[in-house]
């Protein structure tokens, strides 16, 4: 199973300003560049107001995921009305929300969380799900974001989400969703960033 890694549409070709915008090393490497380019055609289709859609970046640590999300959330955020929310808007944390929710707790959030006009999930799938309540709970909160702006990370593979449940995975690449896999070195062990460190 792959996931689709482009949208429907022809997307431009990358801007060199919105990559700086978005502080992405991309070393000339083509799988970054393939992040920076999902990013700028989701970026893109928000500043356009067009309909609604997904940005899920999947792939090993270190490869800049969670940093763009936060720059898109970041900016993004500042688009909406948050007054009709209950709770403060942030990036969610997906493993502490599902630890909250071992303990009783949380569900107010998670029910909360099909609602927000922006969504930012990090870490989809960073926790141990041996009896498919992560899962559960997941689907819970992605059936009510159909249609809403929404930003995940996770360091699992398309596969791999696939494997956890085909809801997530079917969801993810629905409509004009971009779902992209970063398959490339970790950032801290990249020749080019230790040529930098003093010695």
């Amino acid at each position: 199973m792959k996931a689709l890694t482009t949208p429907p549409t022809i997307s431009p070709p990358l801007r060199p300003a919105f990559v700086e915008w978005l502080g992405l090393q991309t070393f000339d490497d083509p799988a970054l560049r393939k992040l920076a380019q999902a990013a700028q055609d989701w970026w893109d289709a928000m500043k356009r107001n067009e309909t609604p859609r997904w940005l899920t970046m999947l792939g090993v640590s270190g490869t800049g995921k969670t940093h763009c999300a936060k720059r898109l959330w970041q900016l993004g955020q500042r688009r909406f009305d948050w007054h009709q929310i209950a709770y403060i808007q942030q990036i969610i944390r997906w493993p502490d929300l599902i630890n909250d929710l071992r303990q009783g707790n949380g569900y107010g959030l998670r029910d909360n969380l099909r609602s927000w006009p922006l969504l930012c999930l990090d870490e989809l799938g960073g926790e141990r799900d041996l009896n498919g309540f992560s899962a559960e709970n997941l689907c819970t909160v992605l059936a009510g974001r159909e249609n809403k702006w929404t930003i995940i990370t996770s360091n699992k593979e398309f596969a791999e989400l696939h494997k956890l449940d085909a809801r997530i995975s079917s969801r993810l690449v629905r409509g004009q969703n971009i779902c992209v896999e970063v398959k490339t070195q970790d950032y801290w062990t990249r020749p080019e960033v230790n040529a930098q460190k003093p010695k």
